[in-house]
């Protein structure tokens, strides 16, 4: 006796001989039944229409939109040119070390989207409008995609179907799932499958987690675009920058400054700081100078008129500039203050590089050195500072000559040494006349570069309580504590070529190079000679307003030294402005500081594109697979059931053709063999589930109990129900050429397949068994 796996009892139906050799005819395997299947009909070019416009609708706006992004960008993008290394200007650089800095940093990128940019002279907002355009499209094409994916779950049922894997196949529950992931309808069906899987603590067949897990990255693809495309559209805002352009060297300014040769009809300085020789001296003659006719009152400064300008502050494309630090060419010079000739017309508008003459010098207090003893209150106005360098402090040069040819008092006096230490003063020179008579005395102009002299004055600064050095009363000024001011420097003054680079409004870079000796012959030239000769009365003034401007700004004895020095070089400079002349620029520029862009940030520009590049990488990707591993022809039917529509679509119209109903016909088949070999007429069975009455068999015996055993070994903990006997949705095919879903009840159609298979085999052949036995028929 044999007993089903519902405790019926079965009849040993031995007597019929088909059963005997079809049992061992028909094999498990599907492909040996292939050829007496019928495939379900290929539709390749709907297959082809879906992939393509499951790529197309989510990849063509994505692709349309960046393109056009990056057309805008790159056509009227704006690249900031460096320029002249020489006159490049570094941007600020800021670090990010402190806690303060690296909030200031995450400021930066969270509204600024980062330092790095680009530059587009285009208006911002029609930027930000064509990048938004697929953030707000992007969400609504997760259907599309998941369409993609639906070919590789539909593939999935059928080969599991097709191989008779019930257990790989899923529930009517994960089924409902599964077509929800697949309509792509945001977080929802997401949620739906977490919950379904932590609630039932039921594992998720194939395709589920799949279809999950694309639905998953598309969704979070979908919300980070949008949120990209939101931070992109606040960092890109409205900038001002600035553009260099080069010019045409033949349309360079000339803001430099070199001697004046003249012209052959009119030289000034032919023949460098020397002047040509027609005024009959046989000793160094500077070129700033110029003689009517020999004699002392006949001597002036060639271009007083510039000069004048230039230090009454009249309008005049000349000036003196300053500049403080350490020279690139003398690193051991430190903080030392350089006056230079450089140009009015100098603008933020253009940056240039240019050659011009420059002077620095630096005095030392040399009054308790150089000054006579004050302890008995005689000889208060004699200095010596050397046996050849001494005089009276009342007098305007020192007094190494006799006693007859006195220059006269002055308020300030000079005198130029061969040396630091003040040694030996200048000589005095004849000047003669064209008969070879002496005119008058002069001091020797000194070639030599460094230019050593000694300076002093009396009377500066006055009585006067608010003045910070009478409230000192600093020996150096106020010696042996006298009331009146008295002092003497000791100066060293150097003359230099420089060579500076003007940029973005302000001097760059600066460098300079002691130039030759004959110039410091020829900037002495005024000062020496202003306490003799009348025309050189603007040196003379000019030594007093620096002493005057010195004593009554200074702080301190060291600082009216120094304030001191720095009016000598720019009075130095002025005075001889004259005979120089613009010189053109070595190199030069156009800054336009106002040219008015967008500002695009690459860090969310680049991020945004990254991710619609991996959105598309993606669907791209899907659509391949689908075509090249799905079959599209033949799961392209059921891909179009897996979703409301398409169930609806399949099965309204045969609401009958669920798996079970298939069970059914093959149950009543077997009754009714087993009827006709016991002479009891069992019960027939018609695909529209009609039955005809039969005697009732008896009541089955209790299983024996070796089977109780096995069947509670096997059971599930908690009694539910065993994994191979939950009901499975699966994939027939139908005799019209299609595949549809049906209901297999696993358990049930193990347990009968073994007895009848061949039976129901030859007469689903012969079309005895209705509907039922075409869909058995077609099964593969």
């Amino acid at each position: 006796m044999a007993y089903n796996m519902d405790g019926q009892k079965i009849d040993p139906i031995t007597e019929k001989p088909i059963v005997e050799a079809s049992v061992t005819a028909v094999q498990d395997d599907p492909n040996t039944l292939e050829g007496d299947t019928i495939r379900p009909s290929r539709d390749l070019k709907s297959a082809i229409y879906a992939i393509v416009g499951g790529v197309a609708l989510p990849c063509i706006p994505i692709i349309v939109v960046s393109a056009v992004l990056l057309y805008f960008i790159f056509k009227h993008r704006i690249v900031p040119r460096e320029g002249w290394p020489e006159l490049y200007v570094p941007r600020d650089k800021v670090g990010y070390n402190s806690i303060n800095n690296i909030t200031q940093a995450i400021k930066d990128v969270r509204y600024e989207g980062g330092r790095p940019a680009y530059y587009v002279a285009y208006n911002p907002s029609t930027i930000t409008t064509i990048a938004s355009w697929t953030g707000r499209v992007i969400p609504y094409l997760s259907s599309s995609i998941m369409a993609l994916v639906a070919f590789f779950a539909a593939r999935h049922i059928v080969l599991k179907s097709k191989r008779g894997h019930p257990t790989e196949l899923p529930t009517p529950e994960q089924l409902t799932l599964l077509i929800n992931l697949l309509g792509g309808n945001g977080f929802s069906p997401l949620k739906d499958t977490v919950l379904y899987r932590w609630g039932r603590k039921e594992r998720l067949v194939a395709p589920l987690p799949a279809a999950f897990t694309a639905l998953f990255v598309i969704t979070l693809l979908g919300v980070f675009i949008p949120i990209i495309d939101t931070w992109f559209g606040i960092a890109v805002h409205p900038a001002t920058i600035t553009q260099l352009y080069n010019t045409s060297t033949s349309a360079y300014h000339s803001f430099g400054r070199s001697l004046d040769r003249g012209t052959s009809d009119s030289p000034i300085c032919p023949d460098g700081p020397r002047t040509a020789g027609d005024n009959d001296q046989n000793w160094f003659w500077p070129c700033n100078l110029y003689i009517g006719t020999l004699h002392l009152e006949n001597i002036f400064l060639v271009g007083g008129e510039a000069a004048s300008k230039v230090q009454l502050d009249q309008p005049t494309n000349d000036m003196i500039s300053n500049y403080t630090g350490t020279l690139p060419s003398s690193p051991h010079k430190h903080n030392e203050t350089f006056f230079f000739y450089s140009d009015q017309r100098s603008s933020a508008a253009l940056d240039y590089k240019a050659q011009t003459m420059g002077m620095a010098t630096q005095c030392d207090l040399a009054t308790t050195r150089c000054h006579a003893d004050y302890s008995n209150h005689t000889d208060l106005s004699s200095f010596r500072c050397s046996a050849g360098f001494a005089g009276d402090l009342t007098q305007c040069l020192p007094n190494v000559w006799s006693t007859d040819e006195s220059s006269g008092s002055c308020g300030m006096g000079i005198g130029f040494a061969t040396d630091a230490e003040l040694s030996q003063a200048a000589a005095m020179v004849n000047l003669t006349d064209g008969y070879n008579y002496s005119t008058g005395s002069l001091p020797a102009l000194l070639q030599q570069n460094p230019m050593y002299f000694g300076a002093w004055a009396m009377g500066y600064p006055g009585d006067d309580e608010k003045n910070n050095l009478y409230n000192n009363m600093d020996p150096e000024i106020f010696p042996g504590g006298r009331a009146n001011a008295v002092w003497m420097l000791n100066c060293t003054s150097t003359i230099y070529d420089v060579t500076y680079t003007y940029s973005n409004g302000k001097l760059h870079s600066f460098d300079a190079t002691p130039a030759s000796p004959e110039w410091g012959a020829f900037f002495s030239a005024p000062f020496a000679w202003s306490p003799i000769v009348l025309g050189m009365k603007q040196a003379s003034l000019a030594l007093e307003n620096a002493a005057y401007l010195a004593s009554y700004t200074a702080t301190d004895a060291q600082d009216m030294a120094n304030i001191w020095a720095n009016q000598f070089s720019r009075s130095a400079l002025e005075l001889s402005v004259g005979v120089f002349s613009p010189l053109v620029n070595d190199i030069e520029q156009v800054r336009n500081s106002t040219v008015q862009v967008a500002r695009i940030p690459l860090i969310p520009l680049y991020l945004l594109l990254s991710f619609k590049f991996l959105y598309v990488i993606v669907v791209v990707i899907l659509a391949i697979g689908a075509y090249c591993f799905t079959h599209p022809a033949e799961t392209e039917i059921v891909k179009a059931q897996l979703s409301v529509k398409g169930l609806a679509a399949a099965h309204f119209d045969q609401p009958d053709l669920m798996r079970q109903d298939v069970v059914k016909q093959v149950q009543s088949r077997l009754e009714q063999a087993k009827g006709d070999g016991n002479g009891v007429a069992g019960p027939s069975s018609s695909p529209e589930g009609s039955s005809s009455t039969a005697s009732t068999p008896p009541p089955p015996p209790p299983p024996p109990p070796q089977q109780q055993l096995g069947r509670a070994a096997t059971a599930p903990v908690g009694g539910g129900e065993r994994e191979e006997h939950k009901p499975k949705i699966g994939l027939m095919p139908t005799r019209a050429g299609t595949w549809q879903f049906v209901l297999m009840a696993s358990g049930a159609w193990q347990s009968v397949k073994p007895i009848v298979q061949s039976f129901v085999l030859s007469d689903a052949r012969a079309g005895e068994l209705g509907t039922a036995g075409d869909v058995y028929a077609a099964w593969k």
